[in-house]
């Protein structure tokens, strides 16, 4: 990996980027070697407008771009097999004249003579005027040489002039902009002082050489990522530069496995702008939005073809249960909260739970201590209730008996940082006093967010806590990636709950590693536990007929020593 960096702004693919990046219509894009060509819709464009600009059929439109047959929004991308469609352009290159350019230079890069660019364009022959778009004859020597000035391998735009626009139809094509579900675990974005996204130059390797048992079979190794990357905006949203660290965290990773001889190609899309037949093209796992639509639509496309959706954004969406394609990467809130009774049984055995409900605050965990109190139940434990107004306050606890030997295990309604600070003093002053029963203290994924006071308090109280992700923020791990990130792309990952950067890197990291094993294909190992810095995956597969589903569980006790606990569950 370099660290060379530039900026890349991502129109359909990362790699899409190049030195006639700025040229028009119809340009000729290599994937996987195989050619297409492709445009951006603009406003007002409709299926029929297109069929009769482009003088193919509305059928062909749609026969390679599936989606179009619900309708066209403005900055889509459509692409035609160059092979159908190569009598549809014209012998000539549009090319956009950058300050600096010459007659010469273009000529060299093209493999034409000066003169054959200003036969075709006679107001050139007393130089270029920087932001003209001029026509440069097509030779193979051209073509070659436009490839050859491609950004990154297999991503290889080559430009021709459009076909004769006809007026379009008159139809009610005002875009929407998709609604993302909602995550009931939501991350809290920090301010930030960036306003462009950096990627590496070098995004992606081929695995040409990989080593495999001769029972597999081998492939090339292809991660697409399919994000809303957002670099079309002046200042991309807090949003979208979490998911560009996401991104980084994943080339980390790749550099890292290339060394180990585990080289992978990682092709980047933004999933404002995307054709789902470029993307699932050779993948053989797709890392899909948050969007449960755009999760449908990609499952729904490789369900056909050999290869795996990766959702790990979308917490609520369980569509894997009908679709043996989908890899569901977070395990799902009713595991989830089997799991952390689980993880609480093995954690403090059959100490009785005391449930804590503040009536003037917010108990928004009413969910799980509904569950687990009819767990409790079930199992011949009798939870106690313990309610309180505004703030804890020892006489609350009162209630609790005192003899020698009890001992309680006490979980609050409520996750919030402001619920924690009122019921927090209490229950250390209770813990510390040695006339009062003995508690322990178990609580939620909200809680590795704590910082500073909050973050010694729970150390204070020894808590524990049920989540899908941890990583020691003072840890060495953590720190070193952290370093590692900073020297690659010269920033620090924004600091966020999950740490976006650190889950690329582990998603990555996973990723490679099963497709080493696998000659170059993505089988998920029901069963087998995959443990990150941040994250654990162990993907089991429901029902014969599913998806795969994450069914791992972090169970995190913090110590008054500063050092944490972890074990999967």
């Amino acid at each position: 990996m370099h660290k060379n960096l530039r900026i890349i702004a991502l129109s359909g693919a990362i790699a899409m980027a190049s030195a006639i990046a700025d040229a028009i219509e119809l340009p000729v894009k290599s994937i996987n070697g195989h050619r297409y060509y492709y445009y951006e819709v603009k406003y007002g464009d409709t299926v029929y407008s297109l069929a009769n600009k482009f003088g193919i059929s509305r059928d062909d439109i749609i026969r390679h771009n599936p989606g179009a047959a619900d309708g066209l929004r403005a900055g889509n991308t459509l692409y035609f097999p160059y092979e159908d469609f190569a009598e549809a352009g014209s012998k000539a290159i549009r090319h956009e004249v950058k300050r600096g350019e010459t007659l010469f230079g273009l000529s060299h890069r093209y493999g034409v003579t000066p003169d054959d660019i200003v036969a075709m364009n006679p107001h050139t022959k007393n130089g270029l005027k920087s932001g003209d778009t001029i026509l440069i004859p097509v030779s193979p020597e051209a073509i070659d040489s436009a490839t050859q000035h491609a950004a990154a391998p297999n991503e290889t735009p080559v430009y021709v002039p459009a076909p004769v626009e006809t007026p379009a139809q008159e139809e009610d094509t005002k875009p929407q902009a998709p609604k993302p579900e909602p995550t009931e675990d939501p991350i809290e974005y920090p301010a930030a002082e960036t306003t462009e996204a950096y990627v590496n130059d070098n995004t992606a390797e081929t695995a040409d050489d990989m080593d495999a048992e001769e029972d597999i079979q081998v492939r090339d190794a292809s991660i697409a990522v399919l994000l809303p990357f957002a670099l079309e905006q002046d200042t991309p949203s807090k949003h979208a530069q979490l998911y560009t660290d996401f991104y980084k965290g994943m080339l980390l990773a790749a550099e890292e496995k290339s060394k180990e001889g585990q080289p992978v190609s990682i092709r980047a899309y933004d999933s404002n702008n995307f054709a789902i037949d470029t993307i699932i093209a050779g993948a053989s796992v797709i890392i899909a939005p948050e969007d449960a639509g755009q999760i449908n639509a990609l499952t729904a496309a490789v369900d056909d073809n050999e290869g795996y959706v990766l959702n790990i954004f979308n917490l609520k969406d369980e569509s894997y249960l009908p679709s043996p394609s989908l890899v569901q990467a977070n395990i799902p809130h009713a595991a989830m909260y089997a799991k952390a009774y689980e993880g609480m049984r093995e954690r403090f055995g059959n100490l009785r739970p005391v449930l804590l409900h503040n009536n003037n605050g917010r108990n928004e965990k009413s969910a799980f201590i509904d569950f687990i109190r009819e767990k409790y139940i079930a199992d011949g434990i009798a939870p106690i209730e313990v309610k309180y107004n505004g703030t804890l306050r020892s006489s609350d606890l009162d209630i609790l008996d005192a003899a020698e030997g009890s001992r309680y295990v006490v979980v609050p309604s409520s996750g919030t940082l402001a619920e924690f600070n009122k019921m927090s003093h209490a229950l250390k002053a209770f813990r510390n006093d040695p006339s009062t029963a003995s508690v322990e203290i178990f609580g939620y994924p909200d809680w590795i967010a704590f910082r500073n006071d909050a973050l010694d308090m729970l150390r204070e109280l020894g808590a524990t806590i049920y989540t899908r992700v941890f990583i020691d923020p003072e840890g060495e791990e953590y720190k070193n990636l952290s370093s590692e990130f900073k020297s690659n792309y010269g920033e620090a990952p924004m600091e966020v709950v999950p740490n976006q950067a650190v889950l690329g890197y582990d998603t990555a990291s996973m990723l490679i590693d099963n497709l080493r094993e696998n000659g170059g294909l993505f089988t998920p190992d029901g069963g087998k536990t995959w443990l990150g810095k941040q994250s654990v995956f162990r993907l089991e597969r429901p029902s014969e007929d599913s998806g795969f589903v994450n069914n791992a569980l972090f169970i995190v006790t913090f110590h008054k020593d500063r050092t944490t606990q972890c074990t999967v569950i």
